[in-house]
């Protein structure tokens, strides 16, 4: 990379203003003190790379029996990692407000759940029982509606039947009285025929009005059953309705079902909170145990468990950090050979601006000492 400061100024520049002069080592100064910054974080992170490898250096020539111990605790602190983040992303059986209700609820719900499931077995039996009255008034209406055509029929029957009486004793009087013939066998079957038709008519008209009066008691009844029935009916839904606005839910099945993931939520919450005292105990016992080695960064390896465990990750890890401290070497070559350049067009300026060149030297001086030349 060519200078920062390429077309700024060389010794073959032509005379300026003093003003425009003054500028350009104002501007100078300035990307100086800019790239000294840049410098200074590039070597603090140097800095920092080198005492990570310092940190696995100690690491790697520390006894067996000591790593064995560190090793242990590494493995709790990644199994109790791993339970927890399976408890994080694990999908969620109810939302937040559903959780929340059921631990502000949590004495009630049982009973809730009994009662709902009550309600709605008699609901479901009040409504078996109201549509088998509805068929029983249906049955009782057409048996009653037959009873009256019936009757209606028969009563008919009997206003024709005196008529056919009153033809058939004329008839026979004829027969006997004016042609002298003998009459009385039929005369005895017309008579017997006629009482049976008539009284037979009679007996159904009354035996069909009697059942009249039944039905329609039978149908009042119905109707009155259905009335008291439809009355609890409406007592037992409006229960069941409440219970079902009251928790967000279809029926008991699904309160249920809630609860039971509710209570599953619980002990997963509990194993949670168990999980990540336990975590934390590890946690605190591993950076507690590194310390004592004095090392520059104790707390990182909580994060890197897995590199105290496997010397494969401690080997990437290690990799990592050489090839990032050879990247920022690197940087910093460019970075001072940068500012050294800058420092060349600085001592060319500082011919032309006499009046500055106190502080310019004061500047480059700092310069100097942060690169070390």
């Amino acid at each position: 990379m060519g200078s920062f400061l390429e077309g700024y100024l060389t010794e073959e520049t032509p005379k300026e203003s003093v003003h425009q002069v003054q500028h350009q080592a104002l501007s100078c100064c300035e990307m100086m003190i800019s790239l000294s910054r840049e410098l200074e974080e590039t070597k603090k992170e140097y800095q920092l790379v080198t005492d990570y490898l310092s940190d696995i250096q100690m690491l790697e020539e520390l006894p067996e029996h000591e790593m064995t111990r560190l090793r242990d605790t590494a493995k709790n602190i990644i199994s109790l990692d791993k339970a927890r983040n399976e408890f994080v992303n694990k999908e969620q059986r109810l939302s937040d407000a559903q959780y929340m209700q059921m631990e502000q609820l949590e004495a009630e719900i049982p009973g809730d759940i009994r009662r709902m499931q009550a309600n709605e077995s008699y609901q479901s039996m009040i409504k078996r029982d109201m549509d088998n009255l509805e068929g029983e008034k249906s049955e009782w209406e057409y048996y009653l509606a037959s009873l009256m055509k019936e009757k209606k029929m028969l009563k008919i029957g009997l206003f024709l039947l005196l008529p056919v009486f009153a033809a058939g004793v004329c008839i026979l009087g004829y027969l006997q009285y004016v042609q002298y013939r003998d009459v009385l066998l039929w005369s005895m079957i017309f008579i017997l025929a006629a009482t049976v038709a008539g009284g037979g008519g009679v007996l159904r008209f009354q035996r069909d009005g009697r059942e009249i009066k039944r039905a329609k008691a039978s149908i009042n009844r119905a109707i009155t059953l259905t009335n008291q029935m439809k009355a609890k009916y409406v007592n037992v839904t409006n229960a069941v309705d409440y219970a079902i606005e009251k928790f967000h839910v279809r029926n008991s099945m699904e309160l249920n079902y809630l609860w039971e993931q509710y209570m599953e939520a619980v002990k997963e919450r509990e194993a949670a909170e168990r999980t990540n005292e336990d975590l934390e105990y590890f946690t605190s016992k591993l950076v507690r145990d590194l310390k004592q080695y004095k090392m520059y960064d104790a707390a990182i390896w909580v994060h890197q468990a897995n590199a105290l465990v496997d010397r494969k990750e401690m080997v990437e890890v290690k990799h990592y950090l050489l090839v990032r401290r050879q990247k920022l070497r690197a940087r910093m070559e460019q970075q001072i050979k940068e500012i050294r350049e800058a420092k060349q067009q600085m001592l060319l300026l500082m011919r032309e601006e006499k009046e500055y060149k106190k502080e310019i030297m004061e500047v480059l001086a700092s310069i100097d000492q942060l690169c070390g030349s």
